[in-house]
């Protein structure tokens, strides 16, 4: 008789998995699978007169030693004044994206730093750098206008 209570346990242990699995009375549910996804992004405010931005800008380092802005697609050599959305894309744990300019002194990435991660900016009249910093001497650098 010594395995037929095991086996009993056994068996209510079994059929409890069974009912908690089928996860209660949804008839619409029945036979689908659903998957949930969620993607989180680091992100930090730089603004001198807040709300909503105005444009989006794209920028980027790496993985060799380029840096770019770019605005619809195209490099931005000149951005109207405004608040912008800036998706910096870091593709190396050996640069930084550092944004300078009138009102604004952004390290957007640090150099250990791998992924994408948003800012917000307000952008005044005059002229913008963005760097790797530790290569910005060889020339991994670049500017824009704003207007």
């Amino acid at each position: 008789m010594g395995r037929t209570p095991t086996i009993a346990l056994l068996a209510a242990i079994a059929l409890g998995l069974g009912v908690s699995a089928c996860g209660g009375d949804d008839e619409s549910g029945a036979g689908e699978t659903t998957t949930e996804s969620t993607t989180t992004t680091e992100s930090t405010t730089t603004t001198e007169s807040g709300g909503a931005a105005s444009g989006e800008l794209e920028g980027e380092t790496g993985p060799g030693f380029e840096i770019e802005v770019k605005q619809n697609g195209e490099d931005a050599e000149s951005v109207k004044a405004g608040t912008y959305t800036l998706k910096v894309e870091d593709k190396s744990d050996m640069h930084n994206f550092h944004l300078i300019g009138p009102g604004v002194d952004e390290e957007v990435t640090t150099v250990s730093f791998v992924g994408d991660k948003t800012v917000t900016v307000t952008l005044q009249p005059g002229t913008y750098t963005y760097q790797c910093d530790p290569h910005a001497a060889q020339g991994m650098k670049g500017t824009f206008e704003v207007t």
